[in-house]
């Protein structure tokens, strides 16, 4: 029996923007209400000359033109591969990750299909919507640092999906971000209330995983060292470490242009120095008509870059704006003309060119 197997990946292009032009842009803020001395507006880096961007006053897209950007994002840069069981059981992916199959599938008769995503930096956690952040033992979700996001799924040639006999493994390379960490653990993705975990396009909560410890680990050392998980289920997981910070915690907000709200873009928040620490705005109040992250566990003098990102004529929209988190933070995206135009591969090169 002969086994398909399609390989999802979205992965960090080398270059994929000119070499002359900087992916991050300036923008104009307006007056938020906060004292001009407390950090907020000065300092502000993106990495761009201050002058005009030259960028055209954007319209604000329908909410199914951006929501068709994310799912998009997932079904990237698909790969097909055939092997045969009784010849190998392994499959590796474009960015290191190997996945060991012990034995055969549940009910397959025929040709497998097998799905992997690999995610390994801020810019493509952007791109797919699955920024690296979890619900933690209070309820309130947190930030994560990331050793490398997964999906992986099998079905057979009817699309039904298939389940193991036997638990597979992952050897994920430790050197995608950054080298080995041994305080990281395993995370998955949070099922609903009748227990059914998401699937490629559905909504992604990480939460950890504190049965089984003795599956997961660090094998070799230096730029050889591997994470390795056996799994006994398909679907999302994430090998991560709680973020730590001892500094006083605020909430902050964020405004963006007339037009725009939680249907037509999304608000994330890259930190600096953490290139696999990524979080998202989650509510956004029609009455303020401002994102927050709400649950106020940002420190107060965190150095962090703000990305805003809509859709344009089918293709990505975005504007970056570096800040120093102040006490009650407000950062302010003040108009459409300083969008920057770029597709895919350019969106997640600009994040990931983030300090």
């Amino acid at each position: 029996m002969s086994i398909l197997i399609a390989l999802a990946c979205i992965e960090t292009p080398n270059n994929p923007n000119d070499p002359n032009q900087d992916p991050t842009v300036d923008t104009a803020v307006e007056d938020s209400g906060q004292d001009t001395d407390s950090g907020q507006d000065t300092g502000r880096d993106t990495g761009r000359d201050t002058g005009d961007t030259g960028g055209r006053a954007q319209d604000p897209p329908e909410k199914q033109d951006f929501k068709r950007l994310t799912a998009t994002a997932r079904q990237a840069m698909v790969q097909t591969f055939e092997i045969d069981p009784s010849e190998a059981r392994s499959i590796e992916g474009e960015q290191g990750t190997r996945v060991f199959f012990a034995s055969d599938f549940v009910d397959a008769d025929g040709p497998v299909k097998i799905e992997l995503v690999e995610v390994f930096s801020r810019g493509a956690m952007l791109a797919a919507d699955v920024p690296s952040t979890g619900r933690n033992d209070e309820g309130a979700i947190a930030q994560l640092v990331s050793g490398g996001e997964h999906f992986i799924a099998a079905s057979d040639e009817d699309g039904e999906p298939l389940a193991l006999l036997e638990p597979m493994m992952l050897m994920v390379p430790a050197a995608n971000t950054g080298g080995a960490d041994h305080d990281m653990g395993v995370f998955r993705a949070a099922t609903d209330a009748v227990g059914i975990a998401p699937d490629l396009d559905g909504d992604v909560v990480w939460e950890e995983e504190k049965q089984d410890r003795d599956g997961f680990g660090v094998e070799g050392e230096g730029v050889d060292a591997s994470y390795y998980m056996l799994s006994s289920e398909f679907g999302w997981t994430n090998i991560d470490r709680w973020y730590s910070d001892p500094r006083p915690k605020t909430t902050i907000h964020v405004d963006v242009p007339e037009g725009w709200d939680d249907e037509n873009c999304a608000v994330y928040l890259s930190y600096d120095g953490e290139p696999t620490a990524l979080a998202q705005f989650d509510t956004y109040d029609s009455d303020t008509e401002l994102f927050s992250e709400h649950y106020g566990l940002i420190p107060v003098g965190l150095e962090v870059h703000f990305v805003f990102v809509t859709e344009l004529d089918g293709e990505w929209s975005y504007a970056i704006q570096g800040a120093t988190i102040v006490e009650d933070h407000v950062e302010v995206f003040a108009t459409s003309g300083d969008f920057e135009e770029t597709d895919l591969d350019g969106l997640i090169a600009a994040v990931d060119a983030l300090p």
